[in-house]
């Protein structure tokens, strides 16, 4: 059997690393070489799919010299390669003996892996091929490539790396799924079998490990039993009156938490007590959620939204209760989803990756291409502490005094450099997706799709200690990160009030070319401090020269106020704002929010429409001042700047004001900001904006058919609905036929209406009167949240001209917004 490995493990020696300068690099991310010899580096290229080389070349005793197979099986993922010559699954067989660039060894690992030398028909376990790795790593000449097969990697514990996995010799290891397959890292177990236990609800149960505020059927996350909204509580010193005794009656009152939504602020309190109509709340939950009551606005956990997490709560498909005691879970399933074989997942791990780097040993040079990180979860919330928010992602902990922390993530980073993050998926998480912080420099995060994640997706650096902002030791600055071109959608899921993209102090920051999508609260916020570490140290924090350039952000504020497309606090000398797209914010203020204490900002070249103002720039305690904003485009004359005329400091002039017609200079803009080209099949473009629309009726000249497709979620079409149209649609004549991958229907804005968001098709056509109608996506009768937006995707790649969306059966439809993808 021919081994992966090009050095041969009796052969090896363990010696120390040569040529791996241990300093910090001057600036940019890491450069990565590709299989033509040319460099990419941080400006303008991405090395998402290149691979990395040497050209030192292995010599003969290094290579591999087994015979081929007799039997016609492959004894490598190229099908037999040439005695001398070493299969690289991405790159095929590669001539190692004639002095070409090759690899130091190509390993592999499955799920079910028991091989000790990680070959391709013997591959290893992950902790098996992290041990060959570290046997391999102390002299490397070339890359160290470890392909992950296919398959679940079902975590018992979190996978740690060290400095003890780095790569040596400015060559990297690299963690790389095997080609068309996709590695899953899962903090999740299997649920079932189920029973079904109250015919009457649909409610069936299944055992669980352990306690979890998360499950998932299938790629669809289950909603925690909650009720519909509170009215009639009175707030008291403890709690609130309850309208009437019922909550009393509840079984496990100290598992049910109240929900409130205030401007930023998202809260999560759990129970301590019912007593008739007395509702007592634990602290220190109670008292963090009252900390902000001495300001001149009140920006406390108001009254209750809603209860959740109640057996007796548990009455809608797709909602579940989670016994803590019993240690089962009951659910009640969507229509049409057959629990028997539908794959139902809890989490039973907080965290699946953690790069535990050391100041004094940092983890460095460690490539991730093509994994998926899936299942984690997180359960502090339902302690007595809760989810008291005081911004983005910190919580309150204190118990009366501001000390706070930040969100977690699933995968972490600490005391780490020249880690690259590319091609990945994060989904279905109950914290946040992504952190690097404790003095990450010249990291790389690109081409990954982060959705469906309870909290945030990106995290860069902290804000929660002293040493944060004004560090004794330069090195645990997080700095020289790039996060680029990645998508980021229906994040905030469980904590609205965090941020897509956040970056407390950081150096060097660049944030370019993302696209978000669908945010409860601010897409990308930059800095930290209010301005009053600026004010109250004599040095500069450490928080400047950052970038936030030619990202896309749209759909955002859906949920929460007081927040923007793109947010920055403090001073941050030498930092931009420039290239990008702010479109469809649902909530004030800003588009561009500039908040206290920004300074030092350049903020030109971006075009905003759709959004009550363009531009915020505040004063409140302490000023945004000495700032340039110039060059920007709008479609209204609304900027909010506080005061009017603004601080003689900043220059607010040269901005264009377009109206209904954007001019060609902005159109550019927009068509480059968002995901780079190659990267653009994750969040193709929009093709029907404007184009012809018909439809069944309308409901008043108010709602006509062509505000279905005018570029604004907030106006809509509607039919006349009842008995003048039983079986309503919309149509939009893309002009000729097109191959498409998919739609946003974005669903109505201003009223809260179930029916409107269930039981609709999706259906393509080449005739005009859709004779010739193919369904291409159904949405079910389980209604969709209030200002959804449903992302149908589908994988036909026929062209159709006409894209047809209708109610399925009868009943009453309203369209915000339907945007339709082009097929990458």
């Amino acid at each position: 059997m021919r081994s992966a490995i090009v050095r041969p493990l009796a052969l090896l020696a363990v010696v120390a690393a040569c040529g791996d300068d241990p300093g910090r690099a001057s600036a940019g991310p890491p450069a990565t070489t590709s299989s033509t010899g040319s460099t990419t580096g941080s400006a303008t290229n991405d090395p998402t799919t290149t691979t990395s080389t040497t050209t030192d070349a292995a010599t003969t005793s290094d290579v591999p010299t087994e015979p081929t197979s007799t039997t016609g099986e492959p004894l490598d993922a190229c099908g037999d390669c040439e005695v001398g010559q070493l299969c690289d699954p991405a790159e095929g067989c590669l001539d190692c003996a004639s002095g070409g660039p090759c690899p130091e060894a190509v390993l592999y690992a499955a799920p079910d892996g028991t091989g000790s030398e990680c070959t391709y028909t013997d591959p290893c376990s992950l902790q098996g091929a992290q041990a060959v790795v570290r046997i391999l790593n102390t002299v490397m000449t070339g890359d160290i490539r470890v392909y992950l097969r296919g398959g679940t990697y079902a975590l018992a514990a979190p996978w740690v790396l060290t400095a003890d996995d780095s790569g040596s010799g400015g060559h990297d290891v690299v963690w790389r799924a095997f080609p068309g397959e996709l590695p899953v890292l899962s903090g999740g177990v299997p649920v079932g079998p189920w029973r079904l236990v109250d015919p009457a609800l649909d409610i069936h149960r299944a055992a669980v490990p352990g306690d979890s505020r998360h499950l998932w059927i299938g790629d669809d996350r289950a909603v925690r039993a909650r009720g519909p909204a509170a009215p009639g509580f009175v707030e008291t010193p403890t709690g609130y009156t309850a309208p009437d005794a019922a909550m009393a009656a509840w079984a496990d009152i100290t598992a049910v938490e109240i929900v409130g939504h205030r401007y930023w602020k998202s809260f999560r309190c759990p129970l301590a007590a019912v007593a008739g109509t007395a509702v007592t709340v634990q602290d220190p939950c109670w008292t963090d959620a009252q900390l902000h009551k001495d300001m001149d606005v009140d920006f406390t956990l108001d009254l209750p939204q809603w209860f959740e997490n109640a057996r007796e709560l548990l009455d809608e498909p797709g909602e579940f209760y989670l016994d803590r005691g019993a240690l089962v879970v009951d659910h009640i399933p969507r229509a049409g989803v057959d629990l028997a074989t539908a794959p139902a997942i809890v989490p039973v791990l907080e965290t699946l990756l953690h790069g535990a780097g050391t100041i004094d040993a940092p983890l460095r040079h460690v490539r991730f291409e093509g994994l998926g990180f899936a299942h984690a979860g997180w359960l502090a919330p339902s302690g007595p502490q809760g989810y008291v928010e005081m911004q983005a992602g910190i919580r309150l902990v204190g118990g009366g005094t501001w000390a706070s922390e930040k969100t977690p993530a699933a995968v972490r980073f600490e005391a780490a450099d020249h880690v690259t993050i590319a091609g990945c998926s994060f989904t279905h998480l109950g914290a946040g997706g992504l952190s690097f912080e404790l003095g990450a420099h010249d990291n790389l995060v690109v081409n990954n799709r982060f959705e469906d994640i309870s909290a945030g997706a990106i995290q860069l650096g902290n804000v929660t200690e002293t040493w944060h902002h004004h560090p004794d030791d330069p090195a645990t600055i997080v700095a020289d990160n790039t996060i680029r071109s990645n998508f980021v959608t229906r994040t905030g899921v469980e904590y609205p009030s965090t941020v897509a993209i956040w970056a407390g102090y950081t150096e060097g920051t660049r944030i370019e070319h993302n696209d978000l999508f669908d945010l409860p609260y601010t897409g990308i916020s930059v800095g930290w401090g209010w301005g009053a570490v600026d004010v109250d140290y004599p040095s500069p924090a450490s928080s400047l020269d950052n970038h936030i350039e030619n990202n896309r952000v749209g759909y955002h504020m859906r949920v929460l106020e007081d927040g923007g497309g793109i947010y920055t606090l403090g001073a941050q000398m030498g930092s931009t704002n420039s290239g990008n797209y702010v479109h469809n914010q649902g909530h004030p203020y800003g588009a561009l929010y500039l908040d206290n204490g920004t300074q030092h900002y350049t903020v030109s070249g971006n075009v905003v429409e759709k959004v009550d103002y363009w531009l915020l720039c505040t004063t409140y305690a302490t000023d945004a001042t000495n700032n340039t904003i110039t060059g920007n485009y709008s479609e209204l004359d609304n900027p909010f700047v506080q005061p009017d005329p603004p601080h003689p400091s900043n220059t607010i002039a040269g901005n264009v004001v377009f109206g209904a017609s954007m001019p060609p200079e902005a159109q550019a803009i927009v068509a480059a900001a968002g995901l780079l080209p190659e990267h653009r099949a994750m969040h193709p473009d929009e093709l029907a904006r404007g184009l012809p629309a018909t439809a069944s009726s309308i409901y008043d000249p108010t709602h006509p058919e062509s505000q279905g497709n005018d570029g604004d979620g907030r106006t809509g079409w509607s039919p006349k609905g009842g008995d003048e149209d039983p079986s309503p649609w919309w149509q939009v004549d893309l002009q000729q036929p097109r191959a498409l991958s998919g739609a946003e229907v974005v669903m109505r804005w201003e009223l809260d209406q179930p029916t409107t968001r269930a039981d609709l098709e999706i259906v393509g056509a080449n005739q005009p009167d859709a004779s010739d109608a193919v369904v291409l996506a159904r949405l079910g009768a389980t209604p969709l949240p209030h200002r959804a937006i449903w992302p149908a995707r589908w994988t036909d790649r026929t062209p159709y001209r006409y894209l047809r969306v209708r109610k399925a059966g009868t009943g009453y439809m309203y369209l915000g917004e339907v945007r339709v993808l082009a097929a990458p």
